[in-house]
């Protein structure tokens, strides 16, 4: 659609662009707020994801969830089922990620000659897990802490023990201070 902008734009008097300053590397909170599937030029999809982050910065991946590159699906694959879990939701369509709450670990790309460097997401964790990892996190959280909340919290419904005292890998374990595989489970299971 053409349109004249004469009344509504001039631009000798419009401000200059803001210069872009990328996020340090690290671990980031946020919320997803845009999930599109997309065709790529090579016939696949993928997922483009906005994140928008804790300190009102937003951050964009692409999840390859379908393309020539098994190990890239493999991996766009596993960050939904990561997001999934970690919201206790099923992903199945677009709208299942609105809103999803996500740890993201950021890293910055570096320019190419055509583009500029610029940041990515490395990779997904859950939200609910604590990190000893840069001030990025514990800025967010605590600006969480004294922010109204939006949306209630993702719930992540109990972790039940396997029946006969825990699977192959509780039974072969071997507890330092001589507890018993179920003793081991139970201090596991967040209560």
């Amino acid at each position: 659609m053409a349109g004249n902008l004469s009344g509504i734009f001039n631009q000798d008097q419009a401000p200059d662009a803001p210069e872009f300053e990328l996020l340090p590397p690290g671990e980031y909170l946020g919320d997803i707020t845009k999930a599109e599937l997309k065709e790529t030029r090579s016939g696949g999809y993928m997922i483009a994801l906005t994140i928008k982050l804790d300190n009102n910065r937003s951050v964009f991946d692409n999840l390859n969830i379908q393309c020539a590159s098994q190990k890239a699906s493999e991996i766009a694959q596993a960050s939904l089922k990561k997001i999934g879990q970690t919201n206790a939701k099923v992903i199945q369509d677009t709208d299942d990620l609105l809103m999803c709450r996500v740890r993201v670990n950021v890293g910055v790309q570096p320019g190419d000659g055509q583009y500029g460097p610029r940041n990515t997401v490395k990779y997904y964790m859950d939200p609910a897990k604590g990190t000893t990892a840069p001030r990025q996190v514990a800025r967010s959280a605590a600006a969480a802490v004294t922010a109204p909340a939006s949306r209630p919290a993702a719930t992540c419904p109990a972790a039940q023990p396997p029946a006969e005292g825990g699977g192959r890998w509780m039974r072969d374990r071997k507890p330092a201070d001589n507890r018993t595989s179920e003793e081991v489970l139970k201090d596991e299971i967040p209560f």
